[in-house]
């Protein structure tokens, strides 16, 4: 009897393992057959962030609304002293600016040189009346200031002819200022015999170069 029931119990936990491997197999089978799917196969997003952050209409903005959309109107005649008068009424009467004048520099053609004998600061005759015809410029261009530069032949040491420079302008100057000429319009500064207009060493040359010339600055 104790031979039968312990063959009676292995008997029957050989058919519970037969039945467990049975089940444990068709689960592999399933899980087998079945594709797996990764984290990010379950998380979708609401929306795309193109669409999310930036809406497809955004650069559609809305242009300002005109004048005649808001109830206005744009004036065409003037309030007050204007009372009457259009806008273009206005704008015809305004006078024309003028353009600026300004006064020319350096050289002017209107404003001879004057010359001198040799080693002399005196006006000649004909010096007196180039600076006279210079009066009368002068004169009319009121805003002009004159730097009279005085120069010499080369004959003779370089400081005497910076002096003998000096003095034939200052006698330029003192003529013009007994004509009416502001002396605060005029200034002289002597060159000597550094700035010849000929470089020649005849006496055609040496009398060009001895001479005051006007320049506006």
């Amino acid at each position: 009897m104790l031979w039968r029931g312990k063959s009676l119990v292995r008997v029957t936990v050989a058919l519970l393992l037969v039945a467990g491997l049975t089940t444990d197999c068709s689960w592999f089978q399933r899980m087998s057959s079945t594709p797996r799917r990764h984290w990010w196969e379950f998380w979708k997003p609401k929306a795309a962030p193109s669409e999310l952050f930036y809406p497809k209409d955004m650069d559609k903005v809305p242009a300002p609304p005109t004048v005649g959309e808001v109830g206005l109107t744009a004036p065409s005649t003037l309030p007050g002293a204007e009372a009457g008068r259009t806008v273009q009424d206005v704008t015809r009467t305004l006078p024309e600016t003028q353009p600026v004048r300004m006064p020319p520099r350096g050289s002017v053609s209107e404003l001879q040189t004057v010359y001198f004998d040799y080693d002399r600061h005196d006006l000649r005759a004909d010096a007196q009346a180039t600076l006279d015809a210079n009066v009368k410029y002068l004169a009319v261009n009121a805003d002009v200031r004159i730097l009279l530069e005085g120069h010499c032949d080369d004959r003779g040491t370089r400081e005497y002819n910076l002096n003998l420079g000096a003095r034939r302008a200052n006698s330029v100057r003192e003529y013009l200022v007994s004509k009416g000429i502001s002396p605060d319009r005029l200034h002289t500064i002597s060159y000597g015999e550094d700035r010849p207009i000929d470089p020649g060493n005849s006496e055609a040359a040496w009398a060009k170069n001895r001479r005051v010339e006007f320049k506006v600055y």
